[in-house]
């Protein structure tokens, strides 16, 4: 197929070269011709003016105009066929104003018979004028025909030469062709009897096989004896596993019962010391106040802040206890409503502060909405907390879809931050991992969210070091409908 191949495509150039080359022999011809019909025209004008001129008959001026007009169109058509060649368009370009000037003096000719009827000695001057432009007309075309006639040789012996290629292309493609069609006939006639061979071989193959079967049915028989015995224990052992997990989750849902009550009663322990550290600092405060320096009360300030701090971590744990174990549920969840509702309610925490927002256009999401809310409150808020040191502070709210087609959200301010070789402990007590048909991985109590981390303005980490700024990122799974 590739000799073939090759054969055929020389084959295609070589007529096409061939084809060409004809048609610029043909072009020459043109050319020529073309010459030839504007000197003929250019005698026929020279014999219509000399026949006015000794006759003073209108109808030569006839032919006179003919002749004019079919020398222009000739000039014209000549200076488009030789467009491809530099050397005969300027030939063309030194001929034009050489048959203008012949025309004037025919016309100016004609122009004085006309006014003054017959003047020999005027019309003779113009007469040997229009000869002397004449003359250099004739050389002129000499010259352009004398160009063509070379090119003309050129052309029809490459177009011989293009003749001799196509007919060798043509005569190695048919021997090609009969050589390849030889080759193939005997290759078929080998695989026929290879082919034959490998039936017969395939024929004894296949009874040896037949005859191997029956007996593995025979023996498979036996064994599907056994594997029902099996199968009949294998049930029975299921059923068992069955009531051990009835069993089983039954305790579980005991046991959570249980650390629910538990959580609950160390709650109510852990608030009544609170309460009585509370109170007796403001009976304190209040019976001794009087007595204390500015630092001793300083002091009860700040043992009330801390037990109210403590107070409201239980809260918060007990919180996020329940949230844990809640059943999520799924629903599209605009983040851009849920982020706007979640700066409102932060509002009392920010009176009096000069805050810069920077929020993109957030997308509809697919989540649970509770759970979703409670990631936007924690990241706000603790935004809008750890900045309220700064003059001014900056809060950026973003969105775009990273690589994996997920929604990454980010909160970024320009806050405090901590030391990040502790971001383990801070962070971890908040991982819970969720699987399900439609997600699986990491969050902060979300179905959804794959993953949250906290990073520090794209700022390389000293040792120790505690930087300004904090950024946390978590991506939710987007959903092209």
């Amino acid at each position: 197929m590739a000799l073939l191949l090759v054969t055929g495509t020389l084959l295609y150039h070589s007529t096409l070269k061939q084809a060409a080359t004809s048609g610029r022999v043909a072009h020459t011809h043109d050319v020529l011709s073309e010459i030839q019909d504007l000197l003929l025209h250019l005698t026929d004008a020279e014999t219509a003016r000399r026949g006015f001129i000794m006759t003073g008959r209108d109808r030569y001026l006839a032919h006179y105009s003919n002749a004019v007009e079919r020398v222009t169109k000739a000039l014209n058509d000549l200076r488009l066929l030789v467009t491809d060649n530099p050397r005969q368009r300027q030939a063309c370009a030194t001929l034009e104003p050489l048959v203008k000037q012949r025309f004037e003096v025919y016309t100016e000719s004609v122009r004085i018979q006309l006014e003054k009827g017959a003047d020999a000695e005027a019309q003779l001057k113009l007469t040997e004028r229009g000869q002397e432009v004449m003359e250099q007309i004739r050389v002129l075309i000499a010259q352009m025909e004398t160009t063509e006639t070379g090119l003309l040789h050129g052309r029809r012996a490459d177009a011989e030469m293009n003749l001799r290629d196509t007919k060798r292309f043509a005569l190695i493609g048919s021997t090609a062709s009969l050589t390849v069609l030889a080759w193939v006939f005997v290759l078929l006639t080998r695989e026929n009897a290879r082919r034959r061979q490998a039936e017969a071989a395939l024929q004894r193959i296949n009874e040896e096989l037949e005859l191997r079967v029956k007996q593995r049915t025979a023996e498979l028989t036996q064994v599907l004896t056994g594997y029902k015995q099996a199968e009949q224990e294998i049930k029975k052992l299921n059923e068992d596993l069955e009531l051990r997990v009835v069993e089983r989750t039954a305790q579980l849902e005991t046991a959570n019962k249980e650390l629910e009550a538990f959580s609950y009663s160390v709650s109510h322990d852990l608030r009544a010391p609170l309460r009585h550290i509370g109170g007796f600092v403001e009976m304190l405060r209040e019976e001794a106040s009087f007595a204390m320096n500015d630092k001793s009360r300083q002091y009860l300030q700040v043992i009330r802040d801390s037990a109210r701090q403590m107070g409201r971590l239980i809260d918060n744990l007990l919180a996020f206890s329940r949230m844990t174990r809640a059943e999520m549920k799924h629903m599209r969840v605009s983040m851009d409503e849920l982020v706007r509702e979640v700066m409102a309610e932060t509002q009392s925490g920010t009176a009096g502060r000069e805050i810069e927002w920077q929020i993109d256009t957030l997308p509809v999401v697919e989540g649970d909405r509770s759970m979703l809310k409670q990631v936007w409150v924690n990241l706000i808020s603790n935004a809008v907390k750890y900045t309220r040191l700064r003059e001014h502070a900056r809060l950026e709210i973003r969105c775009a879809k990273n690589p994996g087609q997920e929604w990454q959200f980010s909160v970024r301010d320009n806050g405090t931050g901590f030391d990040m070789r502790y971001v383990d402990k801070l962070f971890g007590v908040f991982q819970r991992l969720h699987r399900s048909e439609e997600f699986e991985g990491t969050g902060i109590g979300l179905a959804n969210v794959r993953r949250i981390v906290h990073r520090h303005g794209g700022r390389t980490w000293a040792e120790g070091a505690v930087n300004e700024g904090a950024t946390f990122y978590f991506t939710i799974p987007a959903r092209d409908d």
